[in-house]
């Protein structure tokens, strides 16, 4: 995957990612460290901040992890819209998309100033990227970016149905402020009850999927 990366590298403006063993390569410095969302991986993302290293934290599901990741520094979260599963298998229904995930993290970055970014992953439609409109970034399958390639819409159009304009139209709520950093029982234990536990699932799924 590194060596991917390495060759990706010279044709991309901004920062390649790349999910890594870092007992197993040297990473070099065009190559950003991703680390999943959990307690464990999160607080990684905080010790690689202290060296200058920009992080991105993964399989993110909720807001717990999210206020985590930005009090950890991570450079971005990716939020998955979808479970893992639904991805790769179009016959298992997951539920319905967790949008409303992208936009609450992104809101809450921004006012309480975090210099973290939301780059929402495991879009399945076209209606759903319309939807984010405005997250800071986003990763898309090939599929489904020919399709948007091909689509038609004006600016108006995808603006209408843009959660983060629907969300500041209506002065959406915010959470309030608050702080997981050394708290890692309550971290725990508030993440494993989002959802009535769902989430937590949805976590380990990936991880075991990846």
């Amino acid at each position: 995957m590194v060596n991917l990366a390495l060759a990706i590298a010279p044709h991309v403006e901004e920062t390649v990612y790349v999910m890594s063993n870092p007992s197993l390569t040297s990473t070099p410095e065009v190559v950003k460290n991703a680390r999943p969302a959990t307690w464990e991986g999160l607080q990684a993302c905080r010790e690689l901040t202290t060296l200058g290293i920009n992080t991105l934290a993964t399989t993110l599901f909720t807001m717990e992890q999210a206020i985590l990741a930005g009090e950890c520094g991570c450079m971005y979260v990716s939020p998955f819209v979808h479970e893992l599963k639904a991805v790769f298998d179009e016959s298992y229904d997951d539920g319905g998309a967790n949008l409303a995930l992208c936009v609450e993290a992104q809101r809450y970055y921004e006012h309480y100033a975090y210099s973290t970014r939301v780059k929402a992953a495991a879009l399945l439609s076209v209606t759903e990227a319309k939807e984010l409109a405005g997250v800071s970034s986003v990763t898309i399958a090939p599929d489904l970016l020919r399709t948007l390639a091909s689509t038609e819409a004006t600016g108006e159009d995808v603006d209408k149905l843009s959660l983060f304009t629907q969300a500041k139209q209506s002065k959406q709520h915010i959470p309030v402020r608050r702080t997981y950093l050394d708290e890692e029982t309550s971290w725990r234990e508030a993440f494993s009850k989002a959802n009535d536990g769902k989430r937590l699932r949805n976590t380990k799924d990936v991880q075991s999927l990846l």
